[in-house]
């Protein structure tokens, strides 16, 4: 996702445009896809109602915001690892919120991760950018707390009924923010479009589609487990396709970073293996 945003900028478009395009499309073909695929007729509560518009049209607009504006600032490859220390965030919210202790296990992860994480950013990273590396972290931590609510409020939905709900109201908010700022605009490259419609099919429905199905037949925390697989794929491709080069520290940072999260998912989802889940979208 974040390498072909990469692309639609070097095209013209901006975040705003991207992102109203994305979600605005995304929505639409959900909606169609519920229709067409029937059996998806649930009943919403007053308070699930304005929790979907709540996670869409606050909480998850901002954080696709931070994240696609954290790449125009830092690597993509080091954008998508500081999002995928989201797990640590979650725990430490979860722990806050339901009150419960930590394992030992989940606190070396943790710890772990945020060791490898020093590395990665204590180490020459072709001049990193702080502000960029700040967006990302607050992208982390704000879909922390989007999985968090989430599975608190609306777990007992259908996952594609949440999606399909709060994706459209990603799409309306970051319309109307695009309108009120005045930053909407179709003037760029016809390779630009083609960058809209592969984020949007590529990297939103094909994903979301794949990984419900995946969730019916592996379940919820092997489906979690198997997600870590997401920043791995983005950073070999990254170093492939713009060339990113890491040190031997920064390798090892970034090992430690997955492994850490790893473990964490892992850990997390043996209390719950057996529950109904919420899934959160993916950004």
């Amino acid at each position: 996702m974040p390498i072909i945003a990469k692309y639609a900028y070097q095209g013209g478009v901006n975040v705003d445009t991207l992102l109203t395009l994305r979600f605005s499309l995304a929505s639409i073909f959900f909606f169609l896809y519920l229709w067409l695929k029937k059996g998806h007729h649930v009943s919403i509560t007053k308070k699930e109602w304005f929790a979907l518009a709540l996670y869409g049209g606050v909480i998850y607009a901002v954080i696709s915001i931070l994240f696609f504006w954290s790449i125009q600032f830092i690597p993509v490859s080091l954008a998508s690892l500081l999002l995928y220390t989201y797990p640590i965030f979650v725990v430490v919210l979860s722990i806050i919120v339901e009150r419960t202790g930590i394992s030992k296990m989940l606190g070396l992860a943790i710890l772990l991760s945020l060791l490898g994480l020093a590395l990665v950013l204590g180490t020459s990273f072709q001049s990193i950018n702080y502000y960029g590396v700040l967006l990302a972290v607050l992208s982390s931590i704000g879909y922390a707390v989007h999985i968090v609510l989430m599975n608190r409020t609306v777990r007992k939905l259908p996952p594609m009924i949440t999606t399909a709900f709060v994706i459209l109201f990603t799409a309306i908010s970051q319309l109307l923010f695009g309108i009120t700022c005045g930053t909407l605009h179709t003037d760029f490259s016809g390779s630009a479009w083609l960058s809209i419609f592969a984020l949007c099919f590529v990297s939103t429905i094909l994903p979301l589609l794949t990984f419900f199905l995946g969730l019916q037949l592996v379940g919820p925390t092997n489906a979690s487990i198997l997600s870590t697989f997401e920043p791995i794929v983005t950073i070999l491709l990254s170093a492939l396709l713009f060339h990113e080069t890491f040190t031997l520290l920064q390798l090892l940072g970034i090992a430690a970073v997955l492994i850490g999260a790893f473990l964490v998912v892992k850990g997390g989802n043996k209390k719950s293996a057996d529950e109904p889940v919420a899934v959160a979208e993916k950004l």
